[in-house]
């Protein structure tokens, strides 16, 4: 037996057992010819070697990198064409798997960790797509035009240490990069998309010294607005125009080209400081949002920080809920892209099954009439998210299959697109990839800070690995950033079970009833109360929360707790909390 480094490529097709069981003599003859007429000859062309066929899988090595990446490559962008002209459901759809390390040769066959990793990397790879370890990725970088997204580590069967992992797709039409002209809002349907203009809040205060606060207070604000990928934001120069002048919301939007406008006032006075701020229709004037915020001076500089993102959370529903309400009453075909895409977020948050579905539709009719929609396919990953939530336990795994290549295409076509990093982020998580799934929730906040539902979601990923300190704090966040968010029940429930695991249960109890007094709440927050007052030894009231939880699920027991944990294989919760939870439920006499 000998060693050798070597590129290991390990390719399998996807739901085999199914196209078999459809049509076995064509499914058989089709697998045939894809290895005899692609694979084989695009793997002798990259001076590879077939090592064995394994059922319906192919294990090859190569002794470069940069060979076994173009093979892939070519493999799957030449099978991408190749299914165009069949029925979806009977495409022949293929994964790839590729590590680099010694290998044990023995009788041409190859054995040890290397091929592991490839197996368990094609596993994780896309259907139509590949998936690479770190040492892959760091080879070819510079080598060859291979745009994976990072997976973050991953734990591999049989694999003591995590592996990072890069994936990639096939560049079909939705992922060719922009032409060399291309700027950052041709990745949007401009037409009818809300545009604002934020004039320089006035100076209220006494001091004149203080126009420093207002113009620096208004400089932030239009800085996070601008952050919304959405809005269209007037240019800082063109609004402080007005800087001084007395302009009526229709002159200003007339000049620059705005739907809306968004003036203030600053008051300070010693350490305190009074800010009002009021949103205004281009159109003819009208009224259409006002608020008042007081604060306590310590730092200035994260005063305007936290004003601006609190302002900017809570006009970005606002404007959602205007910009739907003019849609009422038309016909979808009527409609363009970015209309039919707001039609679908007036649908998703209303946040049940039925809501949902019409949801996707809309989002799907949005993406064909504009396939380079980002957000349009980060919504539909997060609706599948939502599906996965709120749908049959065992439609989840799909789900979050979907829900990961929706948001992977998503970043494919707009990196910036913080719906988009939510939705990889959130889907990951639930996938077992923790980790990749907390750095994709950072790295949409870092695109937007004032994105309630990244916060939320961080802080419930941060309770998923027993870190529920560090969750309270991202919830209390997503509260002051939105706090009439369509989905608040799902902050107080999180935050419910946050307080459970530190042992609060007073603070528990009381987020799960909050949780439950709020608009749409499912079962959760009433099975998460049971558990509260099972760990007390409330007897009593666990009776009456059984009964409720009943209300929402009939017959619900210790069993059907347990699976709701479960996305696939992977818990949701560590085993350990699963463990107490269910314990504690029984304690409060729901049955097994």
């Amino acid at each position: 037996m000998t060693r050798r480094l070597a590129a290991i490529l390990d390719a399998d097709v996807v739901g085999f057992s199914r196209l078999m069981g459809l049509d076995e003599t064509g499914t058989f003859a089709n697998l045939k010819a894809h290895n005899s007429e692609v694979i084989v000859p695009s793997i002798g062309r990259h001076h590879g070697r077939v090592v064995k066929f394994v059922g319906d899988g192919t294990l090859a090595e190569f002794a470069s990198v940069v060979d076994a990446i173009g093979c892939a490559m070519e493999i799957q962008t030449a099978l991408l064409q190749r299914n165009e002209a069949i029925e979806p459901d009977r495409r022949m759809v293929w994964r790839i798997g590729i590590h680099v390390d010694d290998v044990l040769v023995e009788d041409d066959d190859i054995f040890g960790d290397g091929v592991n990793v490839a197996a368990s990397l094609q596993a994780l790879a896309p259907p139509g797509g590949i998936c690479v370890s770190q040492q892959v990725n760091d080879q070819i970088r510079s080598k060859v035009d291979f745009r994976a997204i990072d997976f973050g580590n991953r734990r591999l069967k049989n694999i003591e240490r995590p592996i990072r992992v890069w994936r990639w797709m096939p560049e079909d039409d939705e992922q060719r990069p922009p032409p060399s002209d291309w700027k950052e809002e041709a990745a949007w349907p401009v037409r009818n998309r809300p545009s604002i203009a934020v004039l320089p809040f006035s100076n209220m205060s006494s001091i004149e010294e203080q126009e420093h606060f207002s113009d620096g207070f208004t400089d932030e604000l239009i800085a996070t607005l601008a952050r919304c990928r959405w809005l269209l934001v007037a240019a800082r120069n063109s609004s402080f125009s007005y800087k001084g002048r007395k302009a009526n919301a229709q002159q200003v939007a007339e000049d620059l080209g705005v739907k809306y406008v968004l003036e203030g006032s600053v008051r300070r006075a010693a350490n305190r400081v009074r800010i009002t701020a009021q949103l205004l229709s281009g159109t003819d004037g009208t009224l259409l949002w006002a608020e008042r915020y007081d604060r306590t001076l310590a730092d200035i500089f994260e005063v305007q920080d936290q004003l601006a993102s609190e302002i900017t959370g809570t006009i970005e529903p606002e404007l959602g809920s205007i910009e739907f309400a003019a849609l009422r009453g038309r016909a979808v075909l009527d409609m363009d892209a970015w209309e039919i895409y707001l039609k679908g977020l007036w649908h998703l948050y209303r946040f049940t099954l039925d809501e949902l579905k019409t949801a996707k539709a809309l989002f799907e009719q949005a993406i064909s009439i504009d396939p380079t929609f980002a957000q349009a396919k980060a919504r539909l990953a997060y609706v599948h998210i939502q599906l996965g939530w709120y749908g049959p336990l065992d439609e989840r795994g799909e789900r979050i299959c979907e829900a990961i290549e929706l948001a992977e295409r998503a970043i494919g076509l707009d990196q910036k697109e913080p719906a988009a990093h939510l939705a990889l982020g959130r889907a990951l998580a639930l996938d077992g990839a923790t980790e990749a799934g907390i750095a994709h929730l950072h790295n949409a906040l870092q695109l937007d800070q004032s994105f309630a539902q990244a916060h939320f979601a961080l802080g419930q990923v941060l309770c998923y690995v027993e870190r529920p300190a560090e969750g309270i704090a991202e919830i209390k966040e997503a509260f002051r950033l939105s706090p009439r968010d369509p989905h608040l029940w799902t902050f107080h429930n999180v935050l419910a079970i946050a307080n459970y695991q530190l042992g609060d249960m007073a603070e528990a109890a009381k987020a799960a009833r909050a949780s439950l007094r709020s608009p749409n709440a499912t079962f959760w927050p009433a099975i998460v109360l049971v558990a509260i007052l099972g760990r007390q030894g409330e007897t009593d009231e666990a009776r009456e929360a059984i009964f409720r939880l009943h209300r929402f699920r009939p017959g619900m027991n210790c069993a059907d707790a347990r699976r709701e944990f479960y996305f696939g294989d992977n818990p949701v919760m560590t085993e350990t909390f699963i463990d107490r939870f269910i314990a504690d439920l029984a304690s409060a006499g729901l049955p097994g």
